[in-house]
Parts: structure tokens; sequence; C-alpha cells
């Protein structure tokens, strides 16, 4: 790997005084091998999240999008520099987050209802005081799937179900433990565009609802304005904060604003943004 241009990274302070910080990122670095060789894909990334609100993190394939999510989740721990949730170093996968994913992952032999208690099952294996006694478990499941328009639809098999309302279901499975931190990577992107928006009104109304922090990948900046309160542009890789967005559109917000000139400015403003580093990439 040849010399990398060690500069101060972008460190921006978004949190009001007094506000809590969910997530802290300190000058995190992330390096992997492949067959011997070392390739950076994340490089002195700084950045504070504040509790409650949702992030979303745009830019070219390859950026390293989603390894952040992953050091975040304490799937993988980084090369340099550390990341605190809560206040506590990630050392670790952590137990008090939900994980959304482009593909829905459900098990195909288990019924809807199965698949969402899955969670609360590794929780109760792992003797995790979280894990709600067995009498709560269904009725917690069916109140969520109610709040997601699947009343009823516990004891249907995956196959049984359409793209959305797969989606909807890995959704509730992310959220059935009630975790203060929720990461979603592409969870919309393999559906219709109707569906898609559908999904973004629904993520806006549980989260309004549970006030859970949430950490968005997605290449859609469209979706990035509505669900998200601040956006982080990233360069090609060695993935870098290049740009970061404040979302000033009023809440509960509607599709109707992603029209507004304020949005289709930043929309147009990001996309310019990007484009350099896709063409690097290329």
């Amino acid at each position: 790997m040849g010399e990398e241009r060690r500069c101060a990274p972008p460190h921006v302070h978004l949190n009001p005084p007094g506000a809590q910080t969910a997530v802290a990122i300190r000058d995190v670095s992330y390096d992997y091998v492949t067959n011997g060789r070392v390739t950076r894909a994340l490089a002195r990334v700084s950045l504070e999240i504040e509790r409650g609100t949702t992030v979303a993190f745009v830019g070219p394939s390859g950026c390293g999008k989603s390894t952040l999510l992953k050091l975040i989740a304490g799937l993988v721990r980084p090369t340099e520099g550390a990341i605190a949730v809560d206040g506590l170093t990630v050392a670790g996968p952590l137990k008090n987050v939900g994980m959304a994913f482009q593909n829905p992952v459900l098990l195909p032999w288990r019924t809807v209802l199965d698949n969402l208690l899955l969670p609360l099952e590794i929780l109760r294996e792992n003797q995790d005081p979280r894990a709600p006694a067995r009498a709560l478990w269904g009725e917690r499941a069916s109140a969520l799937l109610g709040t997601v328009g699947l009343a009823g639809a516990e004891h249907r098999q995956p196959r049984e179900l359409s793209g959305g309302m797969r989606q909807r279901v890995s959704l509730c499975r992310a959220l059935i433990h009630e975790p203060a931190l929720l990461l979603l990577d592409e969870p919309f992107a393999s559906l219709d565009a109707f569906t898609r928006e559908e999904m973004w009104e629904l993520h806006q109304q549980l989260r309004l609802q549970r006030e859970f922090t949430g950490v968005l990948v997605t290449h859609d900046l469209r979706e990035a304005v509505f669900l998200a309160q601040t956006i982080y542009v990233m360069s090609a890789s060695p993935g870098r904060i290049a740009h970061v967005h404040r979302v000033s559109l009023r809440a509960p917000r509607t599709l109707e604003q992603l029209y507004s000139a304020e949005a289709t400015a930043l929309i147009r403003d990001m996309r310019e943004q990007i484009r350099p580093s896709r063409r690097a990439v290329a």
C-alpha cells in the first residue's frame, strides 16, 4: 500500500450543549487483508451521533459505509481509533442493537412469529436479564406486527409474504427486543418505489414512537433526506467524512417535502459531491 496522506479528519460536533451522545467515533481507521494485501477501507473517521436521532451515510460503492456499521455493532474491531456506544468502548458484539439488511434473511422453516422471537430466544439463551418472560413474547410480537400493518400474520410462512411484508417482518425482528440502537444497511433497496416510500414512513413512525437512535447506510439520496437528521457524505476508498449536511425539514416528514426547494437543492448538492468519487472509483 502506498504512502497514506495523514491529513486532519473533519471532526464535527453536532450535538447542542447538554445533548446525550449515543455513538462516539474517534479517529477510526480500518484495514482489511486480502491474499496478503492490506487495503485501507476507512481513514480517521470522527463523529458523534446524538441519542434519538437518525443519521445517514451516503457515498460511492466501496467507500466503507457498511464497514462502519459493522464497527459500530462490534462485529469487527478498528485498526486504529475507538468507538463508544452509550459511553462504553465497543470491544465486541453489542447486545442492545437491532440490525436490518437489504435481504430480510427470514428463516424459511419458521413462521413470522417464530422469526420475530429469534432475538428474544438468543437473549434468553445468554441469560440476558432483558429477555422477557415467555408469556410476554407472543403478546409483544403480535402488538409490533399490528403496528406495521401485519396483524394476523403471525402463523404465515415467509414464502407467503410479499417483499414489502418480509421487510416489515425484518424491521420488527430488529426492534422486538427494544434496542437503543438500530443499524440499517440498505434495508429498502430491493423494494419497488412505492413500497420503499411506505417503509420510509413506517420507519419514521416507529422512530418517533420508540425514540431509538438510527444509523442508516443507503445509496438513495431521497431516502437519506426523508429519514435522517444528519447526512454524512463519504469519499471514495479509503472512506472519509467529506461533507456533513443537517436536514432541517420539519417532522414528522411527508413525501411531499422531498419535492421542496430545500430538499431538491440538498439532493443535487450531495449528488455533485459524490460524482467525483464515483469517477475516481471507476
